[in-house]
């Protein structure tokens, strides 16, 4: 960790980091002299679709005196609308203040960080780092990726991926273990989001299934992919990652987890920036097959429909695996066929979040509240009844849905999940749907 400087507190909320705070953290790292101070800072949010387990600013500051100091930041604390459980969301934290420390030879490309410290017992988490926007150009869900980008990224997570494979057992593991990153299937996860899926996935079927939903794009899912398929996949959950498994002969590396548009930058090529581009928010990392970070990427609406358009889509499939086999030690037995099924495994990782993690937000959406409120709201309410930072927030689902429908019906996903067995671990409760959402 980077820990706070002694004769400081960590921030319990975003109000805490003010110019008395950057103040004392600057002279703290040694970059602003004793008789300099911030004298204010200007203070901006970062959008609906970044920070769902943190609250997150970005911070200028002014100061007394001209100075070298970097002035750019964007400062991250304690969610302020919980959208898991508490002990889930600190383990989030942990993971995330964590992966800013890990050697840059084997990790993903970061922006420079100050701070990465949290005080569990007192209920302080605090990360601080480079405003990336100062020196790069984030890949926004508005401006969708093209093919050439994501070609672009290809050899660092073919490079990361072959650095951890193998990170289930042995050395590798140690540290992950440490920190409680899990595999994506393991029991531990999928236990997990058995217990919040059921409390979203009937509210996904509806909006998914309205023909008048502008977050659809006139493709209702049960005539598309088949009826209530998020219920479906939410009650498929063990059968369907079974074969991921490393015990089952399923390959491992160490996972971004939320790899995305508004969590990427792509920047000039630099002695600091190798690679052209870097990657912010690890909360959700774990550890998974070989082409997770790819399908993830690929099936978040982070994309062009052109890139996830088969054709392409295959394109750069190969290009990662062919890559990837030039490179690794251990796997060197591994398929094409094997690969693309993972791929297709770990390419529904993001509609789980929107099922488990979005229950809350589909559920407010119940009391008029939450930009869901549009399809699962009684006022009548529209887009236009909107903030922007809502209709933003709608942009990247729809976009995400679009992602979802091509990709699953592409693959057969609900042909697949109907053959598999249900679950045999317990579930969280079925959320009761309102009357007059039934039968939509």
């Amino acid at each position: 960790m980077i820990k706070i400087p002694e004769g400081m507190q960590l921030p319990r909320t975003l109000d805490d980091v003010n110019a008395a705070f950057m103040t004392g953290l600057l002279r703290g790292r040694g970059l602003l002299s004793a008789d300099n101070e911030v004298t204010s800072t200007d203070d901006q949010g970062v959008g609906m679709t970044a920070g769902y387990f943190s609250s997150i600013k970005r911070v200028k500051c002014h100061f007394k005196h001209p100075t070298d100091a970097p002035d750019s930041f964007v400062v991250k604390t304690w969610p302020d609308f919980e959208l898991a459980p508490k002990e889930q969301i600190a383990g989030m934290f942990e993971k995330d203040i964590i992966a800013y420390t890990m050697p840059s030879e084997t990790f993903y490309p970061r922006p420079q960080v100050y701070l990465a410290d949290f005080d569990a017992a007192e209920d302080r988490w605090a990360l601080l780092m480079d405003d990336a926007n100062a020196f790069g150009t984030q890949k926004l869900h508005e401006t969708e990726m093209t093919t050439e980008e994501v070609l672009h990224m290809v050899p660092k997570l073919v490079e990361v991926a072959v650095a951890w494979e193998g990170c289930h057992e042995g050395e590798k593991s140690k540290p992950l273990d440490q920190l409680g990153i899990v595999h994506w299937a393991s029991d531990e996860n999928l236990a997990a989001f058995r217990q919040i899926m059921p409390g979203g996935a009937p509210l996904y079927d509806i909006w998914t299934s309205m023909s008048e939903s502008t977050l659809i794009n006139g493709y209702p899912w049960d005539k598309e992919l088949g009826p209530n398929f998020s219920t479906l996949f939410t009650n498929k959950l063990e059968a369907f990652y079974e074969p991921i498994r490393p015990e089952n002969g399923g390959t491992c590396t160490l996972v971004h987890g939320d790899l995305r548009g508004d969590n990427l930058f792509f920047c000039p090529e630099s002695p600091a920036y190798p690679n052209g581009w870097l990657t912010i928010d690890f909360q959700l990392m774990t550890r998974g097959p070989i082409p997770s970070d790819l399908a993830y990427l690929m099936n978040t609406g982070t994309v062009l429909p052109e890139v996830y358009d088969p054709s392409n889509r295959d394109k750069i499939m190969a290009r990662f695996f062919e890559a990837f086999m030039d490179q690794t030690s251990l796997y060197k037995q591994y398929t094409y066929e094997q690969f693309r099924k993972e791929y297709m495994v770990m390419s529904t990782v993001l509609l789980i979040y929107y099922i488990g993690f979005g229950a809350n937000i589909w559920q407010a959406g119940l009391n008029n509240e939450q930009a869901s409120r549009v399809e699962m709201g009684d006022k009548g309410e529209t887009e236009a009844d909107l903030t922007p930072e809502e209709r933003r927030q709608r942009m990247w689902w729809r976009k995400a849905t679009a992602n979802f429908r091509v990709t699953f019906k592409d693959y057969g996903v609900f042909e697949q999940l109907s053959a598999m067995p249900d679950n045999q671990g317990e579930m969280g409760p079925w959320l009761e749907v309102p009357e007059r959402l039934r039968n939509r």
